[in-house]
């Protein structure tokens, strides 16, 4: 007990010979501790944000660009005649009894005859004085106007109008001349008139004269 009493009363006296004292507002430098129980936390970076580009939707349905249809041109026959908006084929015969068919005959270089159908030369009688039509040939196009129109009254008993040009006036015809004024012209058309027999040929013929213009 007189021990303890003695330890106690030491201490007090240390005390009071080292009268300082620590203040929360001191400085102390505390020696002798290392840092290898400390565990630095060092912040992460915050993540740069990540752009998500939405792609739209495809369409189920491609855009196919379509450009307008280039016209269509009708075909020409390489040889034709073409009146009044319609246009003819041209076979050239060397007789003037052939059957002209659905077609034009073309006899000699002036002559051209065809039935009076609708087809054919059912509408020449729609050309008067003045007209104009055109007739491509081996490719090459003539135009032509309208300069007489005659019909003549078939008759084979004197010899007007007979086929193959055995007649003065067919053979007048068949080379574009006016037998009566010995006017010629470029191009001679001709188709039947009058009252049809029935068997395709009729009383009559209808011929035009036409120039070149």
């Amino acid at each position: 007990m007189k021990r303890l009493f003695l330890l106690v009363l030491v201490s007090l006296i240390g005390i009071i010979n080292s009268p300082e004292f620590l203040m929360a507002s001191d400085t102390v430098s505390i020696t002798g501790i290392d840092n290898t129980g400390i565990v630095e936390t060092v912040p992460l970076p915050e993540p740069e944000p990540v752009v998500v580009e939405i792609s739209k939707p495809l369409s189920t349905q491609a855009s196919v660009l379509t450009s307008a249809p280039a016209p269509v041109r009708p075909v020409v026959p390489t040889n034709s005649i073409s009146f009044l908006g319609r246009t003819i084929n041209i076979v050239d015969v060397n007789d003037t009894t052939v059957n002209a068919g659905n077609h034009v005959n073309k006899y000699g270089s002036k002559f051209l005859y065809g039935h009076n159908s609708a087809g054919v030369f059912g509408a020449l009688t729609g050309l008067g004085v003045g007209s104009t039509f055109s007739v491509i040939y081996n490719g090459v196009v003539t135009n032509y106007q309208v300069r007489e129109v005659i019909t003549y009254e078939k008759n084979t008993d004197n010899g007007r109008l007979q086929l193959n040009g055995r007649g003065n006036y067919m053979r007048a015809v068949a080379n574009a001349t006016n037998k009566d004024t010995g006017a010629v012209y470029d191009i001679s058309l001709m188709t039947c008139a009058g009252t049809s027999y029935g068997n395709g040929d009729a009383s009559h013929r209808l011929v035009i004269f036409a120039n070149v213009i």
